[in-house]
């Protein structure tokens, strides 16, 4: 009986000890998987600009299994780099390689300009680095109604175009 109660202290202590290593353990993991965040974010954005496709055209449908297999392939073949910044960095621009190509092999060559557009708008609204004025302005040009009151300079330049020419001069004000 005091051997079983020896044993059994001594179980318990072995687990108490493997409670806390894991407990170590596991902060270590999440400390590990918060550097990977980045990468995820690029991931998830990467995955919608594909599913846009369907937009433009029914036939443009992506699973996140076909996805998830070119995800897999850019952490696979990303460059190694044992620094760990540099590391991500390969991951990231090998995924959007490999996403970009994924990509363009099965949409028509007419829609490749467009979706590579699409692409990098919503990175760059991705890291923060997107002016939605300057976008807007874009691809609506000047939508206002009101007439433009400074004189064309030249006849050559038409009168829609003089008014983008004005509301482009005023966006600077707003930045």
């Amino acid at each position: 009986m005091i051997d079983t109660l020896n044993d059994a202290k001594t179980k318990s202590v072995e687990i108490s000890e493997a409670l806390e290593q894991s407990k170590i353990t596991n902060e270590d993991i999440e400390n590990q998987r918060g550097f990977y965040r980045n990468v995820a974010w690029r991931g998830s954005i990467l995955f919608f600009s594909i599913q846009g496709l369907s937009n433009i055209s029914e036939m443009y449908e992506y699973s996140l299994n076909s996805y998830m297999s070119v995800f897999m392939n850019a952490l696979n073949t990303s460059k190694k780099d044992n620094i760990l910044d540099n590391r991500l960095r390969n991951i990231t621009d090998k995924l959007t390689m490999l996403v970009y190509d994924f990509t363009c092999m099965g949409i028509f060559e007419s829609h490749k300009l467009m979706y590579s557009f699409q692409m990098v708008t919503m990175i760059m609204d991705g890291n923060d680095d997107l002016n939605k004025i300057e976008l807007d302005f874009f691809l609506k040009g000047n939508t206002s109604l009101d007439v433009v009151e400074a004189k064309k300079p030249y006849p050559w330049i038409s009168d829609n175009g003089w008014k983008d020419i004005q509301k482009l001069n005023g966006l600077e004000e707003i930045w």
